[in-house]
């Protein structure tokens, strides 16, 4: 599907849309399985494409596009495949070097009049937010020094800024991580690059009043040898990503001005996304979903983007002691699980702990589909549910009433979660808006069409009729 735009009648509607719940969810993920008749190994190797809901006085607009990378205008033009994915995709009797495609297709968010697409490996692509029209990389004004920005982002509501990562695996030297924060306007506000032996992937981070938290992951690693093989064309970069015993599972705790840098082993495991985090002096807590040393990014059964029918992923809760040196750590929820969700304007907690997460999960004792929304009380250790029948859901989102004043105001719970289900048996797709507090179906929006399974999205809460922005 690539539609320029649909309104939604009143017969594709179950239930009633909150007249209150006005703003946009922007939705990425590969929109292809193949590329003109060749077959994807890999559902990561599809090309982006972003999903624009939007809300307005009771009533819902849908539009999506590809985003026009130079790999997919490329392909477009030249109706073949003729890039590499990162997952062992390969263009039929190449005999070059792999050039690999910018997929551009993990997560997008809106900041500054800019709406970005992220992929960790390239620069960021800017779209227009009111026509989801292309209109190029962009490097932030020269800023992205590494040539990339990671999928996620986080925003410190105390200061009122954004803050994205980039990263450079030790390749060619010493890998390089940096950190930016900018304000509304894409001011650079401060600056940060570190040096650190063995951090090679970065996915997703925390932030602190007073750090960075990444996880150094043993599942990549970068030697002669698995360069040789990825140059030669032999096995791609995500065929690699498997558990590497001699390496360390460690979390990077580096401080916002620069002045210390703190190690603390923890369990074997990897780590795409985090949850909430709170910092207590020297005591960090924060939570994850953590996958065990049995993951691999093998598609097996086509089913999800690892192997989780062997190897599921757990939300687990760490306490980190910066003093000492220990970590702590506990699981919080027993089902099958990704993509942990939070409220989008308190990923730094003031006064109150943060409570609640949202999970992409597994019905208990299964670990595969993931067919429910789990909202975990952390303050509580209460689970609430909401099951998709015969469909399986995408990662569920919060969407606060009080949009940008529910950084100070409100319960943190106070308003919907929406969420992306697809039925396989007859090709359709629903969007479904839950209470919140109780994951309680307010409305389902029915598509009547197949919108292809997504990774990341991000609620904005505006409704788009301004002049397109510029790079």
């Amino acid at each position: 599907i690539n539609a320029e735009y649909m309104g939604f009648e009143k017969t594709d509607i179950e239930g009633t849309i909150p007249t209150s719940l006005q703003g946009t969810f922007f939705r990425n993920g590969p929109g292809l399985i193949d590329v003109y008749g060749q077959p994807l190994k890999h559902p990561i190797d599809g090309d982006g494409m972003i999903c624009a809901l939007t809300f307005i006085q009771g009533q819902a607009h849908f539009r999506s596009r590809y985003v026009k990378t130079k790999s997919h205008v490329d392909e477009e033009n030249a109706q073949k495949m003729l890039y590499y994915g990162r997952m062992g995709s390969k263009p039929p009797a190449s005999s070059t070097a792999p050039r690999f495609r910018d997929p551009s297709h993990t997560n997008v968010f809106y900041w500054g009049n800019k709406l970005l697409t992220c992929h960790e490996y390239s620069l960021p692509h800017c779209l227009d937010p009111n026509t989801l029209s292309t209109l190029g990389k962009d490097n932030l004004r020269g800023i992205l020094k590494n040539g990339t920005m990671s999928a996620h982002f986080r925003y410190d509501n105390q200061l009122d800024r954004l803050v994205v990562v980039s990263f450079r695996p030790g390749v060619m030297g010493t890998p390089v991580i940096s950190f930016y924060e900018f304000d509304h306007q894409w001011n650079l506000l401060h600056e940060l690059t570190k040096n650190i032996d063995g951090l090679n992937y970065v996915h997703d981070f925390l932030l602190t009043p007073d750090y960075y938290v990444v996880h150094m992951t043993p599942f990549v690693s970068v030697s002669d040898d698995s360069l040789q093989k990825v140059y030669s064309g032999q096995v791609m970069p995500g065929e690699l990503m498997q558990y590497y015993p001699e390496l360390p599972s460690r979390f990077i705790f580096i401080s916002r001005d620069g002045s210390s840098i703190h190690h603390v082993d923890t369990e074997p495991c990897h780590i795409f996304h985090f949850g909430t985090c709170q910092q207590n002096g020297n005591q960090i807590e924060f939570n994850a979903v953590c996958l065990p040393p049995g993951f691999n990014m093998q598609f097996k059964y086509k089913l999800w983007l690892s192997n989780a029918t062997d190897a599921p992923g757990a939300f687990w809760g760490f306490t980190v002691d910066l003093r000492e040196k220990t970590c702590a750590r506990r699981q919080l929820d027993p089902c099958s699980c990704e993509f942990p969700t939070v409220h989008p304007f308190r990923h730094v907690p003031t006064t109150q702990t943060p409570r609640y997460v949202y999970l992409m999960g597994a019905s208990i004792g299964e670990r595969l589909p993931f067919t429910e929304v789990v909202k975990v009380d952390l303050l509580e250790g209460r689970r609430t549910t909401w099951k998709c029948n015969g469909g399986g859901v995408g990662e569920p989102i919060f969407i606060p009433r009080l949009g940008f004043a529910s950084a100070e105001h409100g319960a943190e719970d106070d308003g919907w979660v929406i969420v992306q289900c697809n039925f396989p048996d007859n090709m359709q797709t629903e969007y479904v808006i839950l209470d919140a507090t109780n994951l309680q179906l307010v409305c389902k929006l029915k598509t009547r069409r197949h919108i292809p399974y997504a990774f990341h999205g991000t609620w904005w809460p505006e409704v788009f009729i301004r002049p397109s922005p510029k790079l």
